[in-house]
């Protein structure tokens, strides 16, 4: 006579479903990974979106009510240090940059897990936070305070898409296509960059708030810099010992 469990055919499934990980054998098992990079395109157009409402139209003035027509009093009540358009401005970048590193490291995943939905959660809770930092920054600009959260908010940020391509690669779920030795170690500088910009920004907000604002403009050149310090260390550490390597097996033949 068979098992007694046999005769419950909905019978609860085991907890160890809850977290997949992808194997050679199992990948039809896997998620896809479609509906979490659509979630999260979602949610960076919102932050996106939500950005630009700290930009506001000024209040009318008395110069203003006299004359509406006058460039001259329109200028002036713009604002012309630009504190909140600088805080946009690199804020929308420094969105637009993670979103595409983020893309392109969930587009070569072959699936997802529970474990990597909530490590890409813990990415969109830091990226949802950037409108406010921004408009934190762009209200007090000066302020040290305000300077050290937003810069903690970009290294958070820097940080969680890391922590997702590491889940990813330690549990396989990365496509071998789509790994790239030279990729990963490019992400390794450009955390390593930003954690340094953002510490420079930090350290001159409690000294010089004004100079430390400028400091962010250098989040314009992290890729290409990224990329040049990626190949300057290929050719002086691993370039050489493949270049050791391949006479050998030539001899070896």
């Amino acid at each position: 006579m068979p098992p007694r469990w046999r005769e419950y055919p909905f019978r609860a499934a085991s907890s160890a479903k809850l977290l997949w990980v992808a194997t050679e054998d199992d990948d039809q098992d896997i998620p896809g990974i479609d509906r979490l990079l659509t979630l999260t395109d979602g949610v960076v157009a919102i932050a996106l979106t939500l950005l630009v409402l700290q930009l506001q139209v000024p209040p009318v003035t008395a110069a203003l009510a006299n004359d509406p027509d006058s460039a001259k009093a329109l200028w002036h009540a713009l604002s012309p240090d630009g504190a909140e358009m600088t805080s946009y401005l690199v804020s929308f970048l420094v969105i637009a940059q993670f979103w595409m590193v983020h893309h392109r490291v969930l587009r070569g995943m072959r699936g997802h897990s529970e474990g990597l939905a909530w490590r890409n959660f813990g990415f969109l809770l830091a990226l949802t936070l950037m409108p406010f930092t921004s408009d934190l920054i762009g209200r007090y600009g000066s302020n040290p305070v305000a300077i050290t959260l937003f810069g903690l908010n970009l290294v958070a940020i820097s940080v969680s898409t890391q922590w997702i391509f590491l889940y990813a690669a330690h549990h396989n779920l990365i496509k071998d296509v789509a790994r790239s030795t030279r990729d990963e170690r490019m992400a390794r500088v450009r955390v390593v960059l930003v954690i340094t910009i953002v510490g420079v920004s930090v350290a001159l907000a409690w000294t010089d708030p004004r100079l430390a604002k400028f400091v962010w403009l250098l989040f314009l050149i992290v890729p290409p810099v990224a990329a040049r310090i990626t190949r300057v260390l290929e050719r002086s550490r691993w370039r050489p010992e493949v270049e050791k390597k391949e006479p050998s097996k030539v001899s070896d033949e």
